[in-house]
């Protein structure tokens, strides 16, 4: 599963550009925005982490619990931080780090 890290990188920024169109008007610390930011992130980094993982040599199984766990690791931030990362951010390094099988 050694490609589930460089997957990451690329899988990310699209998730992340992904996630600000879907979250709409608003700001951080917005009950609605963070709310509607934090699903579209979700939805967005895990739907573009698992194939990005397969094409990198994980199986879809494998794939799917590494980029679940990526989306719990990165729950904990706020919105303003997860709008922020960028492939060489530490915490996608950590978060990747902790969830590789």
């Amino acid at each position: 599963m050694r490609g589930i890290g460089r997957a990451w990188g690329a899988a990310t920024a699209a998730a992340l550009m992904l996630s600000a169109a879907l979250a709409g008007c608003g700001k951080p610390g917005d009950p609605a925005y963070d709310k509607a930011f934090n699903a579209a992130f979700d939805k967005s980094t895990h739907d573009t982490c698992v194939p990005s993982a397969v094409a990198h040599g994980a199986t879809p199984d494998a794939a799917e619990t590494y980029c679940a766990c990526v989306v719990k690791e990165l729950d904990n931030l706020p919105v303003a931080r997860k709008q922020a990362l960028n492939g060489s951010s530490p915490e996608l390094s950590n978060a990747a780090a902790d969830c590789r099988p």
